[in-house]
């Protein structure tokens, strides 16, 4: 399967989802891309790069890098990129300072 075909399946599944036909403008929001982007994806013009492979990963799932044939990042980093914006500030505070102590931990048993 190349992109262009992966992409036109997340659509399909996408507007199911949603609940009925929607437009290539609303997938792009969804997406957080433009919409040219994802019409040059579509016509095989282009395959995504760079950032817009990460924005992809959040909302498509891990196997976009599968189907572009790059390798995919740690999937517990990838989980908490995806979720961080859900986060409330005070949480992403939390998850920072557990970061923190375990750094220090691995630090002091060296």
């Amino acid at each position: 399967m190349n992109f262009r075909q992966f992409l036109e399946i997340k659509f399909l599944q996408w507007q199911q989802e949603s609940g009925g036909r929607r437009t290539v403008r609303e997938f792009s929001k969804y997406l957080g891309v433009s919409q040219s982007s994802v019409s040059m994806w579509w016509n095989g013009d282009r395959v995504p790069e760079g950032t817009n492979v990460q924005k992809l990963s959040k909302k498509l799932g891990l196997e976009v890098y599968d189907v572009l044939g790059l390798p995919r990042p740690d999937e517990d980093l990838h989980y908490l990129q995806r979720e961080w914006e859900q986060l409330s500030p005070t949480q992403r505070r939390s998850l920072r300072e557990k970061a923190e102590t375990y750094r220090r931990e691995r630090r002091n048993s060296k």
